[in-house]
């Protein structure tokens, strides 16, 4: 399902299904926090019933947004790291080194969705719209991918202005431990450092420590500050 807009007065919101469940809403917030008021989530949460959904379960916020919703009646579903790379410390593989990384589009995509539901659990796992949502969500990104006898990695990176995120890093969970998510973190980081890019972010699970160690171990610090999942029931 495609995302579409609810604007509510200066409130700004995007949705869609989660991960393709027709009674779930995916609902992302665009605006600010302080435009977040309970007329405008009342009239969101309204619009999604309308939609025919029963739940909501929001994109990664900020504690603003997250303040903001709490005083809705949304819970906590899960927290994020959030982390930042300042592209002020070497990139320590070399070019050249490790497996080889390719560009990718469309043809690849189921098979990317297959390897992203083997690395992640379901609640995690993206479908079609999620991996349209991360390759959209910035004026300019790029797939690049790893492949053996099929996909076994890819990284979704995205660039807006003087900034860089890395989206999705996923690597098939027999191929873990081998240095593939480190060659894509690698390779993100060079593209974006030749966007003159100032900042890159990314975030993930405060479960995954195995990510966590990945992302400290190339150059990323956490922010004091983490992101939050939401959750409501819609009556």
């Amino acid at each position: 399902m495609v995302l579409y807009p609810i604007n509510v007065g200066n409130a700004r919101f995007r949705c869609g299904r989660w991960r393709g469940n027709p009674d779930v809403a995916y609902l992302v917030p665009l605006s600010p926090a302080s435009t977040l008021d309970p007329v405008a989530l009342s009239a969101a949460r309204a619009r999604l019933v309308a939609d025919g959904f029963s739940e909501v379960i929001t994109g990664a916020v900020g504690a603003g947004e997250c303040n903001a919703m709490h005083r809705d009646g949304f819970t906590d579903r899960e927290e994020l790291h959030l982390l930042r790379h300042d592209l002020d410390t070497p990139i320590t593989r070399r070019r050249g080194s490790g497996p080889i990384i390719r560009r990718s589009g469309p043809r690849d995509h189921p098979a990317i969705l297959a390897l992203d539901r083997e690395a992640f659990d379901p609640f995690w796992s993206l479908d079609d719209s999620g991996l349209h949502e991360a390759l959209t969500a910035t004026p300019m990104s790029r797939l690049r991918v790893v492949r053996d006898v099929g996909i076994v990695a890819y990284a979704v990176t995205g660039r807006a202005g003087r900034n860089g995120y890395l989206q999705r890093l996923a690597v098939s969970p027999d191929r873990q431990g081998a240095g593939i998510g480190a060659a894509l973190v690698c390779d993100s980081l060079r593209w974006l450092k030749r966007g003159r890019v100032d900042h890159v972010w990314v975030n993930t699970q405060k479960t995954n420590t195995r990510a966590l160690e990945l992302y400290r171990r190339l150059g990323f610090r956490p922010e004091p500050t983490h992101l939050t999942v939401l959750q409501r029931q819609l009556p």
